[in-house]
């Protein structure tokens, strides 16, 4: 009677098959950060492998090296933050990673510990178009020229950009025309970029002018939870037994502040919001909220392996909740599954079924 949280493949096949729509001859590369999004990093990267993806993302070193000792040798891995951290960097270039490069100091620092190495390191140039967290600034081309002329330790392979999510329209078409100067920029130079890319799941799914290019980084995409009319299902659900049953009497507060008008028979579920319930992220989130009422009577309901759905009374808690029994076989030991985001389910155990 363990919790874990099964993610269907079918439903992963079909948002793959949405994404694919959108692509215009555009190649994927798999994002793998954050856990692949709360799928589980090593599940999806073996999902996408089977589909034919040979290249991916990730946002750690750590991660790289999980994958290359899991016998992902020949697979292409982006590192998706600049670094000028020296371990990291060693770890980059131990793991045959590509580094991104988003300043003049991760440049310096790439190309010095390559140097030192007898190494030449691969790596994407980062342009900062709007999300303000790494990358050279559009104007900043005699930085950019400076590493195809200066660091000769550095191989540059691609060169990319990253829109904020929710961006309207005219916004977001400001940002890629600003990424397109730079690409303008450096053709005039006749140097070459290697692969371009600049849009993720939500642009992908939320801009259809917008240019794929070579590449789209898809990541959040598969967990089905992009804003708006898509054609994605959401992914993800908690398997947890009942782990007690009791009678509540009449008159008697249940999960918080739920009064019962009559007694009702509850049913232990141990999975709360610290497991995903109920949590999600908006556009430009500063803090975690919850997306429905946590309060009242019926708001969640979840199905259970008997066949019925029940409600869930009163407060979602942090690590359980209380379903409502009285009309149901269940008992202690049945299982109850609920719809959870993967990215906040937080160390359960994934299985992709």
């Amino acid at each position: 009677m363990t919790k874990e949280l099964y993610i269907e493949k079918a439903l992963l096949i079909k948002n793959y098959g949405a994404v694919c729509q959108r692509l215009a001859g555009a190649h994927i590369m798999a994002v793998l950060k954050n856990n692949a999004y709360g799928l589980g990093l090593l599940p999806m990267a073996n999902f996408w492998r089977e589909l034919g993806v040979r290249r991916f993302g990730v946002g750690d070193p750590a991660d790289a090296a999980l994958l290359r000792g899991e016998g992902f040798t020949q697979e292409e891995i982006l590192l998706l933050r600049s670094t000028a951290a020296p371990e990291e960097i060693n770890a980059l270039l131990d793991n045959n990673v590509i580094a991104t490069v988003g300043s003049q100091e991760a440049a310096i620092a790439l190309s010095g510990i390559a140097e030192k190495r007898s190494a030449v390191a691969e790596a994407h140039l980062k342009i900062d178009c709007g999300l303000g967290r790494y990358g050279f600034l559009p104007r900043e081309t005699d930085k950019i020229f400076s590493i195809f002329s200066y660091s000769q330790n550095i191989a540059v392979s691609g060169i990319y950009t990253q829109l904020p999510s929710g961006l309207p329209r005219k916004k977001a078409r400001a940002c890629i025309d600003g990424f397109e100067s730079v690409l303008a920029a450096l053709r005039e130079k006749n140097i070459e970029t290697g692969l371009v890319h600049a849009l993720g799941s939500t642009a992908l799914f939320q801009h259809e002018d917008l240019p794929r290019y070579d590449m789209v980084r898809v990541g959040a995409a598969m967990t089905g939870r992009i804003r708006g009319k898509t054609g994605l299902s959401r992914v993800g659900a908690v398997a947890a037994p009942v782990t007690d049953v009791r009678w509540i009497p009449a008159g008697e507060t249940v999960a918080g502040l739920l009064k019962l008008r009559h007694a009702v028979r509850t049913g232990l579920i141990p999975v709360g919001y610290a497991g995903g319930v109920l949590v999600d992220r908006p556009a430009y989130a500063r803090l975690f909220e919850l997306t429905a009422p946590r309060r009242g009577y019926g708001n969640v309901r979840v199905r259970l392996d008997t066949g019925e759905d029940v409600p869930v009374l009163g407060l979602i808690g942090q690590n359980h909740m209380v379903a409502d029994l009285t009309q149901s076989r269940a008992s202690v030991g049945t299982m109850a599954r609920i719809e959870v985001n993967p990215l906040f389910a937080g160390p359960i155990p994934r299985k992709i079924l």
